[in-house]
């Protein structure tokens, strides 16, 4: 929003220079961005008479020019069509920074002739819309007036960044209360006493509110016998320095309020409004409006219209229609200034993407109640500049009246919270300063009715803040010691034990996996696959980021599916992030009902291995990532996993996938996600993931290395093939093996299974290689036999298994 410095000195007395305004502002938490000086964007600009004019000699579209400026006369070659002998222009001398193309002007040679300056238009000026030709001025004109001073705009602008709480400071009265309260000086409020002639309003004009959940308030003002014609230069010239295009007398009135006090304000033609009632209600579906900018929009049932007896006539707090709006005809309007809740606007403005500075203003929240003295403001300043007469009094629609919010401050908590020693009476001369009515006061603290206009303070903490802003930042002298009672902070314990998430980043990192890290909210369509009921997030920046994800699958899948797309087929991933749930009250839940879960997803597609001369390239299977998974849990030692046949009932994963068990409960699944799945990615590659959850993970057992000496006697081999119905599980028999295998059996490995002829339809045959050793002797044949008959009649009798001859 752009602040003239001239506009605040009318409302409030300022102690401070442009550049200690600036800093005072910011400090206010109105940061300031930029600041425009006029005098200085202007300055080698001045008004200047073509005393000569011809056609260049090498150009048929140049003219070569004599520009005076009283003191000095400039050759000046010019292209614009319209440039003539006699015109009173706008020059810019040699050193002037043209603003709309940001290039300075030098001496140089145009086809031969020397030009030692430029004859503007209004677009190189910004100072208007219109590039066809140069500027003429009145004849009456006197050449060499600095521009800043022809165009009244010697004033020094603030281009300030409001943060979306900070609503109240939206127009120059607003930011007038701020600088007042931080200089401990008032306002001066401007006049609205319009005077009043001719019939009552109420013959004039009726309203009616249907919809009283969007529309709280909505006043009508009446002026009749206008005449719609040009605003004054000085309206003009506050609007233009302000970054605002003059219209005529009724729009440029409606704009100078809008950016005085803050309030969105519309003005109808009266005679175009149908039956002279206006009736505020929502739209019907699909309804079709033309609005101001002669577009048509097509509507839906959740947007507020503005309507007369017959038709729509404007989108209520968003933009007027064609069939109402003010034209030079015009002799009597119709001034709205309404309160629309927020939420309303910014819907219906960005559904029909329009932003304006209504919207801005309505979707942020203003004063309900400046909705009077903003109307009163205009219809005085209306019939001051346009003429005309105010119809006595105002329609008041306000159905439902809005109670003044009270809260309490505490003088300690205030003190403890900021970390200042600030008085009692300097919280309450802030306070005073700041116009909050004290309703009630002790030595606690203060009873404070909270403004309107000050829709950024809800609780008590927010008062606190004003204390802070109004002390001054600068005054805060910084402490960066603390006291932390560790005691009393109960740390959850998957926050406490962070050590194996850094280990496994590094583990998978070096074996060519990539990080990745994908936002915790996604969108209602990927969330449906894994829960009928994902958290809502309340204030969403999209309708694809409108849920908390309830698992990681959906942002890695996205991710691969991108990678895909744009010509990387070969990828290894892998995420450490948060999914999101509802569920009963826990104490282990941060939010009351909803619960985060942290997880570890790997993903593998495409091929294992990069490309390399030496080495055979195949794409990753089922096996790949059951290899990552046993790999990972051998090299941190974990124990008491095993690999489980689960039919997946979610169907997430397909068929080929195996449930990962701890103990008693299921903590993940590794295998290959289905097609189902990964069609609605627009994936159409094979992708396997291995999920787990990773505080069941932070609370397994982790064995601890320990030194085992280096056998220095021949180990004894053996080799088992049993052959076993289909279903039985190989993990399983390797789990029978090593646990019957006695203390002298070192490692056991699957080296072969078969199905086939010979060992029935429905069998398999699983061959195991056994190897026994001793680091005190060398084991007779004997021992081993014995280790091994114990470990066959084990596994025949636990699967039903016949042991296979070689």
């Amino acid at each position: 929003m752009y602040v003239s410095y001239n506009w605040l000195r009318e409302l409030t007395e300022i102690k401070q220079s442009p550049a200690e305004l600036d800093h005072a502002m910011t400090m206010l938490g109105l940061e300031v961005e930029g600041i425009v000086d006029y005098k200085e964007k202007y300055k080698n600009f001045f008004t200047g008479e073509v005393t000569k004019a011809e056609k260049h000699p090498d150009a048929d579209k140049l003219t070569i020019c004599e520009v005076s400026t009283g003191a000095e006369n400039y050759n000046v070659i010019c292209g614009a069509p319209n440039v003539a002998q006699g015109q009173k222009i706008i020059f810019a001398a040699p050193g002037a920074l043209i603003p709309s193309a940001g290039f300075k002007i030098e001496k140089r040679k145009i086809r031969g002739v020397e030009s030692n300056g430029m004859i503007c238009s209004e677009t190189e000026l910004e100072i208007g819309d219109d590039g066809s030709g140069i500027v003429v001025l009145p004849e009456e004109t006197e050449p060499g007036i600095p521009l800043s001073d022809y165009l009244e705009l010697n004033d020094i602008v603030f281009d300030v960044s409001l943060t979306p709480n900070k609503s109240d400071c939206n127009s120059h009265i607003g930011v007038a209360r701020e600088v007042a309260a931080y200089n401990k000086t008032s306002v001066n409020y401007p006049d609205t006493n319009p005077v009043e002639g001719g019939n009552d309003v109420n013959d004039e004009i009726k309203i009616e509110i249907e919809d009283t959940e969007n529309c709280y308030r909505y006043i009508g003002r009446v002026v009749k016998g206008i005449k719609a014609g040009p605003s004054p230069e000085w309206l003009k010239q506050r609007l233009t320095a302000i970054g605002q295009r003059p219209v005529n007398v009724v729009v440029d009135v409606t704009n100078y309020v809008l950016m005085e006090y803050g309030q969105p304000l519309h003005a109808f033609d009266l005679k175009e409004v149908q039956g002279r009632k206006i009736i505020v209600k929502r739209a019907a579906k699909g309804d079709k409006f033309t609005t101001l900018d002669s577009k048509e929009r097509e509507l839906d049932d959740n947007m507020l219209m503005i309507c007369d007896a017959e038709r729509q006539i404007a989108v209520a707090g968003v933009m007027g229609g064609e069939n109402s709006e003010v034209s030079d005809e015009t002799t009597d309007i119709l001034i709205e200034s309404a309160y629309f809740f927020p939420t309303s606007v910014r819907k219906t403005s960005k559904k029909l993407g329009i932003q304006s500075e209504a919207s801005y203003r309505f979707e942020r929240g203003v004063d309900i109640e400046n909705v009077e003295a903003a109307a009163d403001r205009a219809a005085k300043l209306i019939a001051e500049l346009a003429g005309g007469t105010v119809c006595k009094g105002k329609v008041d629609a306000y159905p439902v009246k809005q109670e003044k919010l009270k809260l309490n401050l505490r003088y300690a908590k205030a003190r403890r919270v900021t970390g200042i020693d600030v008085s009692d009476s300097e919280i309450k001369e802030i306070f005073e300063n700041l116009n909050f009515p004290i309703i009630e006061e002790n030595d606690e603290g203060l009873t404070l009715e909270i403004p309107p206009y000050r829709v950024d303070i809800s609780y008590e903490i927010d008062l606190i803040e004003e204390v802070a802003r109004m002390y001054n930042y600068d005054n805060i002298q910084p402490d960066y010691s603390s006291v932390i009672n560790f005691g009393a902070v109960k740390v959850p314990e998957h926050l406490a034990v962070p050590a194996l998430r850094g280990r496994i980043r590094d583990y998978l990192i070096p074996r060519g996996f990539k990080e990745i890290i994908t936002q915790n909210i996604t969108d209602p369509t990927s969330a449906s696959i894994f829960t009928d009921n994902p958290i809502k997030i309340s204030n969403p920046l999209g309708e694809e980021l409108s849920v908390m994800r309830p698992s990681l699958i959906p942002s890695m899948l996205k991710t691969i599916e991108r990678n895909i797309r744009f010509g990387n087929h070969d990828l290894c991933f892998f995420e450490l992030g948060k999914a999101f749930s509802h569920v009963d009250d826990r104490e282990d839940t941060f939010i009351k009902g909803h619960k985060e879960q942290e997880y570890l997803l790997i993903a593998m597609t495409g091929n294992k291995a990069p490309v390399n001369w030496n080495s055979e390239r195949g794409n990753a299977d089922f096996y790949d990532i059951k290899g990552v998974f046993e790999e990972m849990i051998s090299f941190f030692r974990l124990r008491s996993f095993k690999l489980q046949a689960k039919a997946d009932e979610n169907g997430i994963f397909g068929g080929n996938s195996l449930a990962v068990k701890y103990r008693k409960d299921i903590i993940g699944r590794l295998g290959e996600l289905s097609g189902k799945l990964l069609k609605k990615f627009d994936i159409d590659v094979p992708v396997f993931v291995c999920l787990l959850d990773m505080e069941q993970l932070y609370a397994t057992d982790i064995k601890h290395p320990q030194y085992s000496p280096v056998a220095p006697f021949p180990g004894s081999k053996r080799d088992l093939g049993f052959i076993v119905d289909k279903e039985v599980n190989s993990g399983e028999i390797k789990t029978m093996i090593d646990n019957k295998g006695g203390k002298y059996l070192q490692n056991t490995t699957i080296f072969d299974v078969y199905e086939g002829k010979n060992i029935g339809e429905d069998k398999k045959s699983v061959a195991f290689s056994l190897l026994f050793a001793s680091p005190k002797k060398t084991l007779t044949d004997n021992e081993v036999d014995a280790a091994v008959n114990g470990i066959v009649k084990a596994v025949e009798k636990k699967f039903q298994a016949e042991l296979r001859k070689f």
